[in-house]
């Protein structure tokens, strides 16, 4: 459903409160519209926070509710009284979002299989990071209030080794390199992220496994975690991720496994790395059948 508004409310009031109010609905449910870029002022995406001035265009989005599906079986890793390690398998977000009301998450199908998290709260219970709905592998969470402040710390610290296996179209020339670019949402296309003026500071670096067939086998870590981070990057050197349907041609499954990660454990102080074994796909990259 479709809804466009002329800005009459007062002047310096927040578009959250304004729009909840204009479309009856939750305010906390607005302001996901908005941060997931179904909210757009001027055919621009803004922050829930945003104070409009009068007479501007808002425009809404609201994506139609789909009927409930059945949790899946989320792989674990390793588990213990503090964290829980898993193997997220592609095609299952993380938490709730707009547009996935009713679909299978991380966080619930782990509750459904009687894992207690703890930290944070709502349908991102025991969250510390996220992986894109069509990325794989590793991923933790918490079973404690302190382990989840402790994560997060260490993720705000940039403290956390983190290690994807990516393959990208085209034959990546140098064996080693960095991307740089602040990444911030798309002003022409509100969904999207990109690399643009005003971003967040975002720096991955990559390493060439191998190549053949108009295709490159990459070793990612990103040193910083924003959104999209990954994809952005390498699109942006010219070799999108297989797969993309967002910044690539998108054909198939998307071709990025969150491989590894290193992180100090919260109740020991000491450095532990996990890592969960790349999907079928990969094999013929990886000396398999």
């Amino acid at each position: 459903m479709e809804r466009s508004f002329t800005y009459d409310g007062e002047v310096g009031e927040r578009l959250d409160r304004w729009l909840a109010m204009k479309l009856g609905l939750p305010r906390a449910r607005v302001q996901r519209l908005i941060r997931e870029g179904f909210v757009t002022v001027e055919g621009r995406s803004v922050s829930p926070s945003f104070k409009p001035v009068e007479g501007v265009l808002i425009q809404v989005r609201i994506p139609e509710k789909r009927s409930p599906k059945k949790d899946v079986k989320i792989p674990i890793i390793y588990e213990d009284e503090e964290i829980l390690v898993i193997d997220k398998p592609a095609g299952v977000a993380v938490h709730s979002g707009v547009g996935r009301e009713g679909e299978p998450t991380v966080v619930s199908s782990l509750l459904a299989q009687g894992v207690k998290l703890r930290g944070g709260n709502g349908d991102r219970v025991g969250v510390v990071h996220r992986l894109d709905a069509d990325t794989s592998g590793v991923m933790v969470l918490t079973k404690t209030e302190e382990a989840h402040r402790c994560l997060i710390g260490q993720f705000q610290r940039r403290e956390v080794e983190k290690e994807y296996l990516a393959l990208v179209a085209g034959e990546v020339e140098p064996d080693r390199g960095v991307i740089e670019g602040p990444i911030g949402r798309d002003p022409h296309r509100p969904r999207w992220m990109g690399i643009v003026a005003g971003g967040k500071e975002a720096i991955t670096e990559f390493e060439v496994l191998e190549r053949g067939e108009g295709l490159t086998l990459l070793l990612v870590r990103p040193k910083t975690g924003r959104t999209h981070q990954i994809r952005v990057h390498l699109s942006s050197i010219g070799h999108p991720v297989v797969g993309d349907p967002l910044y690539g041609r998108g054909e198939g499954k998307l071709m990025l496994h969150s491989w590894k990660m290193t992180f100090r454990h919260p109740r020991t102080g000491e450095s532990v790395s996990f890592s969960a074994p790349p999907p079928p796909e990969f094999r013929p990259w990886l000396g398999g059948a």
